[in-house]
């Protein structure tokens, strides 16, 4: 798990900071950032869950979908 946690976060570092380099536009950086963003919450959520910590898990899978229902929300308000 810890590896796919580094791999998440640096992969959301890197497109926030190409975002705000703005090599790419932003509207198409920042939904893949908070993608990557909710996939390190995820493996919090089952390294937690995993060592017992079912409250912390429960929190960060709640985190991970708050965040995914905010990118949605924001992807289709843009199509309309």
């Amino acid at each position: 798990m810890r590896i796919w946690k580094i791999v998440f976060s640096v992969l959301t570092v890197v497109f926030g900071s190409i975002g705000l380099m703005k090599l790419l536009p932003y509207d198409i950086t920042l939904p893949i950032m908070f993608v990557f963003m909710g996939l390190v919450m995820l493996s919090n959520a089952k390294e937690c869950y995993d060592k017992g910590s079912k409250r912390d898990a429960v929190i960060f899978g709640g985190v991970a979908i708050f965040v995914y229902a905010v990118t949605a929300f924001n992807l289709v308000s843009r199509l309309l």
